[in-house]
């Protein structure tokens, strides 16, 4: 198998401890060894060695992984399961063309900035026509519309991000420039988070550059088996990036500043351009707290919170206690722990998507968890995460409110 060769050392690492068992989520609804890492691993070596062919059952259960990463991080063999299961949906569209329709709208809508700014148009529009029609009859004849799980897509501004704040914005005795990335959930779902984080930066003493011109990140591209398509949008991305002068890259998104920091390294590992860049990349909270004294110029009011792990942060980057800090600090002390704080959400990107019905049942263990924490409001510190987490809150009658911690940051520099 083409594109699984470099991982052959990867796979043949697993051991079937089956310590993924215990935290991967998608087995923890199905229950089938073949919606765990420990399962996925000995189809691929079978498929490797010609034992198995590329089965639709092969197919679903790499197509299956919500790629949350919470399996690599806990594998005592130390095992990429992720990048394995990227290389197998790669071969999978090599050579059976799986998620065909998927994959066209990725290439076609993430290709550049003009075709991005298109796609979002469009599904802005359809938003409008799909609420209506699923409180009707019809409702059954359209997409996520499940007996016990009916999708709830938020409202697509007007305006995005780019258009809301100044390509660079200064202050008086500035210590440093950050370049801040918004990815494209912020940049045309949630600009709100994006000017909070404008905000939040300058108010720690750093001047903001947002290149209104940066594209996707990829990684749905990537996710979907299209790798060539990945590696046209990472050139374009450090090519755009590294030209800007700033000291760090931040983002308030974990999937693009994972991918920015990883993930171009893997598909470009001669560029010295990607290097640099991977090199200053941060997460938002992370910088926040370990780049500034933010944290002592709040002005912090008494509230009740929990705080959900996202798995791109918690996982892939293993930054969990950076935000924790943070919330603490902002709210007197007021962050309650829920259980299985770190355990996906469901949302996983393209994951939703393509299997929404499973990523409903992965929400609903998450949202019944928040319930118990008795915390009137959900922070986390990933945009997708808040979009599929306040779902899943609305769809259980919850008045439990979502928010991304850039949010709460936000309210208190506000009452300076």
């Amino acid at each position: 198998m083409s594109n699984l060769t470099n991982f052959s050392d990867e796979i043949f690492k697993c051991i079937r401890c089956g310590a993924c068992r215990a935290v991967c989520p998608t087995f923890g609804e199905e229950l089938s060894e073949i919606s765990v890492a420990r399962g996925r691993m000995a189809l691929i070596e079978a498929v490797m060695g010609g034992e198995l062919s590329l089965t639709d059952a092969f197919e679903k259960a790499v197509f299956h992984c919500a790629m949350c990463g919470a399996c690599k991080a806990g594998c005592p063999s130390g095992v990429d399961v992720p990048a394995v299961i990227e290389a197998a949906r790669a071969e999978l569209v090599e050579k059976k063309r799986s998620e065909g329709l998927v994959r066209f709208l990725a290439r076609k809508s993430l290709k550049d900035k003009k075709s991005l700014d298109h796609a979002f148009s469009l599904m802005a529009l359809g938003r409008v026509a799909y609420g209506p029609l699923a409180a009707t009859p019809l409702a059954k004849y359209l997409p996520y519309q499940y007996e016990d799980f009916k999708r709830n897509f938020p409202k697509i501004p007007r305006k995005p991000l780019s258009s809301r704040i100044p390509p660079v914005s200064r202050i008086r005795n500035a210590k440093g420039t950050v370049l801040f990335y918004a990815g494209c959930v912020i940049n045309y779902v949630y600009p709100e988070i994006g000017v909070a984080a404008l905000k939040v930066l300058n108010h720690a003493g750093y001047d903001v550059v947002f290149v209104k011109e940066e594209l996707c990140c990829g990684k749905p591209l990537i996710s979907l088996g299209e790798t060539e398509a990945f590696r046209s949008v990472a050139e374009k991305n450090v090519s755009l990036l590294s030209g800007v002068a700033a000291d760090y890259i931040v983002s308030a998104c974990p999937t693009c500043s994972l991918t920015l920091k990883e993930d171009y390294l893997k598909i470009l590992p001669e560029s010295d351009k990607a290097k640099a860049l991977g090199a200053k990349v941060r997460d938002i909270n992370q910088f926040l707290l370990h780049e500034t004294d933010f944290i002592t110029r709040l002005d912090a009011a008494e509230m009740v919170i929990t705080y959900h792990d996202p798995c791109h942060l918690a996982h892939g980057m293993g930054i969990k206690k950076e935000p924790r800090e943070l919330l603490d600090a902002v709210t007197l002390g007021g962050l309650v722990e829920m259980e299985e704080a770190s355990r996906c959400c469901g949302f996983g990107g393209s994951f939703s998507f393509l299997n929404y019905e499973l990523s409903g049942k992965i929400a609903n263990r998450k949202v019944a968890n928040i319930i118990k924490t008795g915390a009137p409001a959900v922070v986390t510190a990933c945009p997708g995460c808040l979009m599929h987490i306040g779902d899943a809150l609305r769809q259980a009658g919850s008045d439990t409110v979502a928010f991304h911690t850039l949010q709460i940051y936000e309210q208190a520099i506000n009452k300076k």
